[in-house]
């Protein structure tokens, strides 16, 4: 075997590897892809709003759409876990908390349910935008996520 062959073999190998320990890592400590369900009969029904279920544990429903979220501001007091469901009304919308890892892309006439872990010392004003192109407003579609310890 060459040289350049062996060095090139052990270059892949380590990719490998490192994409293997990424999938474990992921897979292990709590990733969880977003649920998509289709909402269409029902796109008119779904009201938006934050509904606290249990101490700690908020339900917050948002609605995308051109070029708004609705609410637009969103506070939780001292906040553990938060269940998001987002519904785009139109077009593909994205949904980011900038500054966090939540970064969800909503589809139209689809619900996005998926569950955000706050970190214990997390709080402040979080800007969500939709980092998905929507439009010629694109650019003024945020929100504010405003965590209170």
């Amino acid at each position: 075997m060459d040289k350049f062959e062996l060095v090139f073999v052990i270059i892949v190998i380590a990719i490998l590897t490192s994409f293997l320990s990424a999938l474990i890592y992921a897979t292990n400590f709590g990733y969880q892809p977003p649920t998509v369900c289709s909402v269409y009969p029902a796109v008119q029904a779904f009201k938006s709003g934050i509904e606290e279920i249990q101490p700690g544990i908020y339900k917050v429903r948002v609605i995308a759409e051109r070029f708004y979220f609705d609410p637009s501001i969103i506070v939780l007091k001292n906040p553990k876990k938060v269940i998001f469901e987002v519904l785009s009304r139109d077009v593909l919308h994205g949904f980011e908390i900038v500054g966090t890892n939540v970064n969800v892309m909503i589809m139209p006439y689809y619900t996005a349910t998926f569950t955000w872990d706050v970190p214990q010392d997390l709080k402040g004003d979080f800007l969500i935008v939709c980092n998905e192109y929507c439009g010629e407003g694109h650019q003024i579609m945020y929100a504010h996520l405003i965590i209170e310890r």
